[in-house]
């Protein structure tokens, strides 16, 4: 399947919907007399619009014409150029007689190039079909159909006909993304020219590309790490092969052996915690935020849908203490989608109610996951970053205790006591850890507070709760203290790594594993790569198509034209690194062919997203592999403006193309009509239908959470794909009081 044919012919039906008809002076067009009326009136169908026009020559209903554009002012004026057109001639005779008309050469790639257009009814000038001529002489014939198809796109996107948008878009015609990095890859490994230091650097790159989920299983890969490590019933070899990986990736410091290892990480969860003392005030911040959303909620319930203005007031300060909450950045997009559903469409009081219900349920699920470890168990709180408050409260307490002088005693006692009674006070902290954490304070209850003892305290409370967060089991557990456990077991890595050193750290860690020979590493990565592989999930898969987009480097001409690019990671990325090796005249045929072909690729893409008026389309093509498996993934999305210039949420079509190993082609069309989404999948396997409607109650459910409704999913083979394809009916209104056209 020509996955670049379907998504161009797909752009076009969507975008006729509502795009008009714009023509210029000397271009040639093909219409059909649909019906006459008096006073040599005629309708006139130009593709899908119907036109209303002034006959000055006789023309009979049913008869096709080809016109030339004379003029667009005042009025449009076509003059004949050929015709009437009937059934029964030949397509030879017609192009024949048109290239006599305009006073083509009549040759074959001209005969090509008129049966494209007239195929594909696009507007062109003579002198783009001149250059359309001259740019397909310019391709092998194999590659003709191709170049067809490119010339009609460049044609139809009103864009210039030019070599360098020929070819860009023609590599978007010609094999696959993962086809062509494949080839570059072999170039490049190859390539005897090519100076070490630049072979690596794209080397590096190439291998970010190949490995899209590093980051996540990096993450996966501490945890199991910390845990093994930390873990009295694993054996020797495998603790002693976790700290060695932790050390090389300097996680752990050089110093650290498997008999110092509590004390070491005592010193690092109290430097944590030092670092970052006013968690407490932060939660305590958040509540109060909380509560003034919640106030304007209360409000914007009691407020009648007729008093637009207040309630406009209403959401503009819900949006701006949005903007102060220190949920995930996800939270308060979906809490913002829900909130502006009163003022994008009209409402009436019952539906108002709905929105509100709907933004307080998942903003009081969103906001109890800073302070409460059981909404681990929702989605939402799922993609909290912040430390789960099981942990964050005892270690706010210790950096709070840290600090405060051993010689106010009242304030070390209000410390302790406030630890105390948290400990009591939470019913899902697993039991195991709040004995451990209460002997440790009671230890310390009789003694006279000095400041050497003031940090022994510290040292085993940090001590005790990695050790418990560590070992925990969540066999034989109340499923609600399971997702406590779940979380303390989670939050390990924040307690060691300072947040702003995570990636970093992560990034060492998986070079040290990927390069280590020990079979126990190697059994560490193929666990985490199982675990990540099981709870694939929205985030993670977004985290994995934005690296692989930032790694390509496809908006790099955007980036380096903004106010403040961010030239470092812009010369990591491949476009930009490629484009400099294209600067060495030494390089191989071979491989500046490969790199051209795939700076070629990129450029097509972004050709393809474009603007037209209140229609927006964005194209991404992007090549995923993860555990072994290769994705071609192609995304094509088509949506509308609202009048204040932002795009309009409610409406869109998104296409995704896919090429699967275990599925083969799939084809997802989705359907968004003012938050009412319908989903249609294509795929020759009918087992796929059973396996899907397994997932079909997380996808309602997930897209609920973001403020939309899933009106139904419906599985069809390939051989229906054509309505897809097909042009909609659009008619073209027009002010019935005067002449459009005149011929």
């Amino acid at each position: 399947m020509n996955l670049s044919s379907l998504s161009a012919s797909s752009a076009r039906a969507t975008a006729t919907e509502t795009q008009t008809l714009s023509l210029k002076e000397g271009q040639m067009i093909h219409g059909k007399i649909t019906q006459l009326f008096p006073g040599q009136m005629a309708q006139v169908q130009v593709g899908n619009h119907q036109l209303y026009a002034k006959l000055e020559v006789p023309m009979q209903a049913g008869d096709n014409y080809y016109f030339k554009v004379n003029g667009t002012e005042p009025e449009l004026q076509l003059q004949v150029i050929s015709g009437p057109m009937r059934g029964g001639e030949g397509q030879s005779a017609q192009l024949t007689q048109l290239m006599e008309s305009l006073n083509l050469p009549k040759t074959q790639e001209m005969k090509d190039i008129l049966a494209t257009i007239i195929k594909q009814k696009i507007p062109m000038t003579k002198e783009n079909m001149l250059e359309a001529v001259n740019l397909l002489k310019s391709v092998p014939a194999e590659m003709k159909a191709n170049a067809l198809a490119t010339l009609g796109k460049i044609a139809e996107a009103r864009l210039p006909f030019t070599p360098a948008v020929f070819q860009s878009l023609l590599q978007t015609q010609t094999g696959t993304i993962a086809q062509q990095l494949t080839t570059l890859l072999a170039a490049i490994q190859s390539e005897p020219n090519l100076p070490p230091a630049m072979r690596q650097e794209l080397l590096t790159t190439m291998q970010a590309l190949s490995s899209p989920l590093n980051q996540t299983v990096g993450k996966e890969l501490l945890n199991q790490s910390l845990a093994q490590l930390l873990d009295p019933q694993a054996g020797k070899t495998d603790r002693f092969a976790a700290l060695q990986l932790l050390k090389n990736a300097d996680i752990l410091p050089a110093r650290t052996s498997l008999a110092n290892l509590p004390q070491v990480l005592a010193e690092l969860v109290t430097k944590a915690s030092m670092q970052s003392p006013n968690s407490a005030s932060a939660m305590a911040n958040q509540m109060e935020t909380g509560k003034t959303i919640q106030s304007l909620m209360n409000q914007l319930s009691q407020t009648p849908i007729s008093n637009q203005q207040t309630v406009k007031t209403l959401v503009q300060n819900i949006t701006q203490q949005l903007t102060t909450t220190v949920l995930p950045e996800p939270v308060k997009n979906a809490l913002q989608t829900v909130i502006n559903q009163l003022t994008q469409q009209p409402m009436t009081d019952s539906s108002k109610a709905a929105v509100v219900e709907q933004f307080n349920k998942v903003f009081t699920q969103a906001n109890t996951s800073a302070t409460t470890p059981l909404a681990a168990t929702n989605n939402v709180a799922q993609q909290a970053t912040n430390a789960p408050a099981t942990v964050q409260t005892v270690q706010a307490a210790i950096g709070q205790l840290s600090q405060a002088p051993a010689a106010d005693h009242q304030a070390v006692k209000a410390i302790v006591q406030n630890l105390t009674q948290q400990l009591h006070s939470n019913p899902v902290m697993p039991e195991s850890m709040k004995t451990a954490l209460q002997n440790v304070l009671d230890q310390f209850a009789q003694q006279p507070m000095t400041e050497g003892a003031k940090t022994v305290l510290v040292e085993q409370l940090s001590q005790t709760v990695v050790q418990q967060a560590s070992k925990q089991e969540t066999t034989a557990v109340p499923l609600q203290q399971q997702a406590a456990i779940k979380e303390v077991q989670q939050s390990i890595p924040s307690l060691m790594v300072p947040t702003e050193k995570v990636d970093e750290a992560i990034r060492a860690l998986m070079q040290s594993a990927e390069k280590s020979e020990n079979a126990q590493v190697k059994q560490m990565i193929q666990a985490a790569e199982v675990r990540v592989s099981q709870t694939m999930n929205g985030p993670i898969m977004k985290e994995a198509l934005q690296h692989v987009l930032s790694t390509l480097g496809m908006n790099y001409e955007a980036v380096l034209g903004g106010k403040e690019p961010d030239l470092a990671n812009l010369a990591s990325t491949l476009k930009p690194q490629l484009l400099a090796m294209l600067q060495d005249p030494t390089l191989s045929p071979p491989l500046r062919d490969a790199a051209e072909t795939m700076v070629l690729r990129m450029n097509g893409t972004v050709l393809q997203s474009g603007d037209t008026g209140l229609q927006q389309q964005l194209i991404m093509q992007v090549p995923l592999e993860m555990f072994g498996k290769k994705i071609d993934a192609t995304l094509q999305w088509n949506g509308r403006m609202k009048e204040n210039g932002k795009i309009d949420p409610a409406f869109a079509r998104i296409l995704f193309y896919l090429e699967l190993e275990s599925l083969s082609t799939t084809l997802v069309d989705m359907h968004v009509q003012n938050k009412v989404v319908n989903l249609t999948i294509f795929n020759e396997l009918s087992s796929l239908k059973t396996i899907g409607s397994n997932f079909q109650s997380l996808l309602k459910e997930g897209l609920e959470g973001a403020g939309y409704k899933l009106s139904g999913v419906t599985f069809k083979p390939f051989n229906e794909q054509q309505q897809i394809a097909q042009k909609p009916t659009s008619p073209f209104h027009l002010d019935e009081g005067g002449v459009d056209y005149r011929i």
